[in-house]
């Protein structure tokens, strides 16, 4: 049900997120991450298929970005995931739209459009906005909102958390 992934406002808080502290990081997520993956205990395996190499790895922890079921072999089944497009663009306008993120569940091709500058509090001329599409092929973003899906999903999540030294993203 998209309602349920969906913020409901009953007050004027324009953020999509209620969090108490939200900040951006002072130079950038780019630069955040950088620092974080140059520490000499973090070690990186980039476009490498994780089931080539789990074997093969050690480690106290792991942060696990993959789908849940593909990591346990689809024991139960495949979850059937939703992707979603990107179109990112920059517009000759100062603003576009009242806040950073609006939700469009119904009425356009688009389900979500985010204007950039409304997070950070920029001023500019121009505004950058990206436009969300939902997409049936692509990276496995959320499953797809379902009864039966989420039954499928909970058995994931049980073996999941049966794993404490394994952090998904997804939870």
């Amino acid at each position: 049900m998209v309602t349920s992934r969906i913020p409901t406002r009953t007050n004027q808080d324009d953020r999509y997120f209620t969090d108490e502290f939200q900040y951006m990081p002072l130079h950038g997520y780019t630069k955040m991450f950088e620092q974080m993956v140059a520490h000499p205990t973090i070690h990186q395996m980039l476009s490498t298929d994780f089931k080539q190499v789990k074997d093969q790895i050690s480690f106290d922890e792991l942060i696990y970005t993959g789908p849940v079921d593909e990591y346990f072999d689809y024991c139960y089944g495949k979850l059937p995931y939703r992707s979603l497009r990107f179109d990112h663009q920059t517009l000759d306008v100062a603003d576009y739209q009242p806040v950073a993120v609006v939700n469009y569940p119904n009425d356009h091709a688009y389900t979500r459009i985010t204007e950039y500058k409304k997070l950070t509090g920029q001023q500019h001329p121009k505004t950058s906005l990206t436009f969300e599409y939902p997409q049936d092929e692509g990276d496995p973003y959320y499953p797809v909102p379902r009864p039966e899906n989420a039954d499928l999903y909970r058995q994931y999540k049980q073996l999941a958390d049966s794993l404490p030294d394994v952090h998904f993203v997804a939870d």
